[in-house]
């Protein structure tokens, strides 16, 4: 039970993450994000292609790292002049583009059979780091919500052509947001190939982009300690199937089924009566001369 604890605490803290670095996207800047399954996956492939290539650890993260920011910045080029019903769109086609390409072309990472990467032995050692990115990721996320940062970037959710008549560009802000959240994704991906030894392209899915939405929905968006409880709620709930099935005594596939079903109910029902999420935004209000 108590390895069962830390591994739960160990992925809570790697998907918290992923919930950050979606809330800067769409609960901070408004970008409607369907792929950031895509720097996750992107982050795990690159040190696991790394070992199979027999360069230093160190290397495939670095990869990971930089290779997940540039691909964002890429992904949104077609979009930067075209609605949010555009980008939506264009993410979801590039995640999928990618795992697809994974999974049809065997030679660059092992094709459905996936490949293998060092899986961290101390189970508490892997705790401490998925719990250190999370706090990173948290401060990262808070500095720019209550910076200057973050208030141009509330801005241009609400009203772009306001942004751009303040002198600003609403996609120069969305370029630097892409960066960061990217490479956050990356991290994390990097973190739970390490914590699980094993991916493949089962392992990045489009539902998985959709629970981090479901977290982020759940929490509050625009709201990062939300997204965190949202994301630990779903998490917690998704790794304990294994002992529901036991309990109930259902076929674990059926139940895994019904664990969908249940997130998806949970996704619009929170859109339908509590779109603010459980921790709402907090609004600030401030005088003419910044008070």
């Amino acid at each position: 039970m108590i390895s069962f604890a830390i591994y739960a605490l160990t992925i809570i803290a790697i998907w918290s993450v992923m919930a950050i670095s979606l809330n800067i996207q769409f609960g901070m800047t408004g970008l409607v994000n369907f792929g950031q399954i895509l720097p996750f996956a992107i982050g795990a492939y690159a040190v696991g292609i790394g070992i199979e290539a027999g360069i230093p650890w160190w290397a495939g993260i670095l990869a990971g790292l930089v290779a997940a920011p540039l691909v964002g910045l890429l992904v949104i080029l077609p979009a930067r002049r075209q609605s949010q019903d555009y980008w939506a769109l264009i993410t979801l086609g590039a995640g999928e583009l990618f795992r697809l390409t994974m999974l049809n072309v065997p030679s660059i990472a092992g094709g459905a059979d996936g490949v293998t990467i060092s899986r961290l032995g101390d189970r508490n050692l892997a705790l401490g780091l998925a719990v250190g990115l999370l706090v990173v990721a948290y401060l990262v996320g808070q500095r720019i919500s209550r910076g200057p940062l973050g208030r141009m970037l509330r801005v241009i959710r609400e009203d772009e052509v306001l942004a751009a008549t303040l002198g600003r560009n609403p996609m120069a802000y969305r370029m630097k947001v892409t960066v960061v959240t990217w490479a956050m994704a990356a991290a994390a991906g990097i973190l739970f190939g390490y914590v699980v030894g094993y991916i493949a392209p089962t392992s990045f899915l489009v539902t998985d982009t959709f629970l981090v939405w479901t977290a982020v929905i759940l929490g509050g968006p625009g709201r990062n300690i939300g997204v965190v409880i949202g994301a630990a709620i779903l998490i917690l709930l998704s790794v304990s199937t294994r002992f529901m099935a036991e309990w109930s005594g259902l076929p674990s596939d059926l139940v895994a089924n019904l664990r969908l079903a249940v997130f998806g109910l949970v996704l619009v029902l929170m859109f339908l009566f509590r779109p603010q999420g459980l921790f709402p935004e907090t609004r600030e209000v401030r005088d003419v001369d910044g008070r």
